[in-house]
């Protein structure tokens, strides 16, 4: 007797293929892989979906679907950030694709997926402004940002239970939710996009302009989506001179992460030089780990999403680099907040990093100083609160 297809194929394939492209990267994964890991024939795929690209939106889309359910369903605040909480305990992530895998889409799929983003903040800021009637929706808007940012870069931790994990995802999206924001400040202007200084009369030079566009292509398209070309274009030079000053695209993924490193090394050098007590050396890496993401946003997004793009060698020396970076803010966090053991600490820096890296690049309305101030009393309710 032949079998009969499954009612929810295209539910099981969306699944596996969220799974794959969250594992090893949308480029780094075939439809052949997708089709193995359900038993199906690469026919049956094009069945439900068009294209691999197709594929991901529906992935993507997925995510958010059960997000928003998850807040449309909450009666009130703590409710939905439970709910938000057994979603990232649970066996993976469903927040964590909306960023890396979304800029593999094309432009009417990314303006998709950019509009459930905004539909998903501006249903739960009315969740937030229930509860503190102090906040207008601007500030409702950022917290929600915050708080979904906080929860979205975590994933299961095999060392504790789930019920432990859930509590503290819990503990750490409420003490977001409900910090006291300070005044916006100055009326919001739009941020401008570094020229190359033709405007002043002097150009930047040649290899400057180059790794800058290369940073902001590879973060806003993918390294994989990017060509030499479409960097030597943005950058107005010709793709034959390029190679007068980087060897192919990946000497300039190498040279691009090398700067954001040394970026996040000066400024917690920086804050622990300063430091007069572990609460501070805290507050002061917030401080600076704020500013580096708000001013070089696209050298921080490559750094969390492009490392697997890097060769083998500097792919590890990276890897050693982030390690040292979060175990400084361990340190530091543990001596200031003797009462957490090591996977709360760990969590928690984690939790601010990805909380800071969201609300940066998804925040379309405050100016610069005003964002940093508003994200310096996230982070230190975050770190610090109760």
């Amino acid at each position: 007797m032949a079998s009969r297809r499954p009612p929810d194929r295209k539910a099981l394939i969306r699944s596996a293929a969220s799974d794959l492209f969250l594992r090893h990267g949308y480029h780094n994964v075939s439809v052949a892989e997708v089709t193995a890991a359900l038993d199906l024939t690469p026919a049956a795929l094009y069945h439900h979906y068009r294209t691999k690209r197709d594929l991901l939106l529906h992935a993507v889309l997925d995510g958010f679907d059960t997000v928003d359910a998850a807040i449309r369903e909450a009666g009130d605040l703590d409710t939905a950030l439970r709910s938000l909480a057994a979603l990232v305990a649970g066996p993976k992530s469903l927040l964590s694709v909306w960023e890396r895998e979304s800029r593999n889409l094309e432009g009417s799929q990314r303006l998709t997926v950019l509009e459930r983003r905004t539909g998903i903040v501006t249903g739960f800021a009315p969740l937030l402004r229930a509860e503190r009637t102090e906040l207008d929706a601007a500030g409702a808007e950022l917290v929600a940002r915050a708080v979904l940012g906080a929860l979205g870069g975590q994933s299961r931790r095999s060392s504790v239970s789930r019920r432990e994990d859930e509590r503290l995802m819990v503990r750490l999206a409420s003490a977001v939710a409900r910090c006291p924001l300070p005044a916006a400040g100055p009326s919001p202007r739009p941020d401008r996009r570094p020229g190359d200084g033709a405007a002043s009369g002097v150009r930047r030079p040649r290899r400057d302009r180059l790794l800058t566009e290369a940073i902001r292509l590879f973060d806003e398209r993918g390294y994989q989506s990017v060509t030499v070309a479409d960097i030597g274009e943005a950058a107005g030079i010709v793709a034959s001179g390029v190679y007068r000053h980087f060897a192919g695209k990946t000497d300039m993924l190498v040279a691009a992460m090398n700067r954001g490193g040394e970026h996040l090394r000066t400024g917690a050098d920086r804050a622990l030089a300063h430091a007069r007590d572990p609460r501070e050396a805290v507050e002061l890496l917030l401080g600076a780990h704020i500013d580096v993401t708000v001013k070089h946003r696209h050298l921080v997004g490559i750094l969390i999403h492009e490392s697997a793009q890097l060769p083998d060698r500097e792919r590890v020396t990276l890897r050693r680099y982030q390690a040292d970076y979060l175990d400084v803010w361990v340190q530091a966090l543990g001596a200031a907040r003797t009462d957490r053991d090591a996977v709360d600490l760990r969590t928690t820096v984690q939790s601010a990093h990805s909380m800071i890296h969201f609300a940066v690049r998804s925040e379309p309305a405050l100016p610069g100083p005003a964002l940093t101030e508003r994200l310096a009393a996230l982070g230190t309710a975050l770190l610090l609160g109760e």
